[in-house]
């Protein structure tokens, strides 16, 4: 008996995620730098929210307002709320960000990039640019409140200030102890003597191990090389570029191709300058002693010892 025909089965779709899903969706790209996701097909109260937040990740911080979806309730008045401390003046910030409701994740994400960016201009003394931090701590999704703990601590390092660095360490709770402890890590540098780096030459490809006063200079500028046009290095500046890959482990002492390849690609893009720098290819080494997010100035003293770091958040934008 012959087998009956197939029918062709109905096209598989996914279902459209829930309005946390496509939180969440966004929210990883937006944190990987990668493009955001497709709308989904959401409806009521958690498309407003959505667009709110897809609006918070897509705004022009340095010049436009996101864009406010609400009519009506509570999200409305956080909106506005959040457009009015945007272009308060200076002396209104700290009672503006007190007071300011952090319900909605969007509100949350675009106080992050606003604020960020009024500290690179220096637009925030010192004393809003902690408050502007507490208030992102204490409510929010996980990802901004962990952003201004990063944005917090590494300022606290370049400040040196210890009893800050107790406050955040009580703040940051659980969740965030291993980026404390990193920070721990690097306080704990401040003053004393150079670790050891494993590094390659450039354009040489010779493999060293050096303290950091070795180097010849007495400022570390640890950043990836980009694409465009080479960075000015100062004098008394010495260029470490970290591998973008970073697979190299902190005890192996030869490359493996793909970082050979890597670093033979750097020695071209330097070549044409005839600039020297030095390429690490661990970035377990790196990170073992805490140095986890580039750019890195670490300044020395006359004898050699760690002086200051300044990193990430409160690393300058050129050394």
């Amino acid at each position: 008996m012959p087998l009956l025909a197939l029918q062709t089965p109905p096209a598989i779709a996914a279902p459209a995620p829930a309005g946390q899903e496509a939180e969440n969706a966004l929210l990883e790209a937006f944190d990987w730098g990668q493009p955001l996701p497709p709308a989904p097909k959401l409806g009521g109260r958690a498309m407003l929210e959505y667009r709110w937040l897809r609006a918070a990740a897509t705004f022009d911080a340095a010049r436009a307002l996101p864009a406010n979806p609400f009519a009506a309730g509570p999200p409305r008045g956080e909106a506005e709320a959040l457009h009015a401390l945007l272009k308060a003046p200076k002396d209104q910030l700290a009672s503006g960000l007190k007071a300011l409701p952090l319900r909605e994740p969007g509100t949350a994400l675009a106080l992050w990039r606003w604020g960020r960016l009024q500290v690179r201009t220096g637009a925030f003394d010192a004393t809003v640019r902690r408050a502007w931090e507490g208030r992102l701590l204490g409510e929010g999704p996980t990802l901004t409140r962990g952003y201004a703990l990063r944005h917090a601590l590494c300022w606290a390092l370049a400040e040196k200030d210890e009893d800050r660095l107790a406050g955040l360490r009580a703040l940051a709770g659980e969740d965030f102890a291993e980026v404390v402890q990193g920070f721990q890590r690097l306080f704990g540098l401040l003053g004393g003597p150079s670790p050891v780096l494993r590094v390659w030459t450039l354009p040489g490809l010779d493999y060293r191990d050096l303290r950091l006063d070795e180097l010849g200079a007495s400022r570390a500028w640890i950043c990836p090389l980009e694409d465009g046009s080479l960075p000015e290095v100062p004098g008394g500046t010495v260029w470490i570029i970290p591998s973008a890959t970073g697979s190299l482990g902190e005890r192996d002492a030869g490359l493996s191709e793909p970082l050979l390849h890597e670093g033979r690609a750097l020695v071209e893009r330097l070549r044409p300058s005839g600039r020297t720098a030095f390429f690490a290819p661990s970035r377990a080494a790196f990170e073992a002693l805490g140095l986890a997010w580039f750019p890195i100035l670490i300044d020395l003293d006359p004898k050699g010892a760690i002086q200051a770091i300044r990193m990430g958040d409160a690393a300058p934008g050129k050394p």
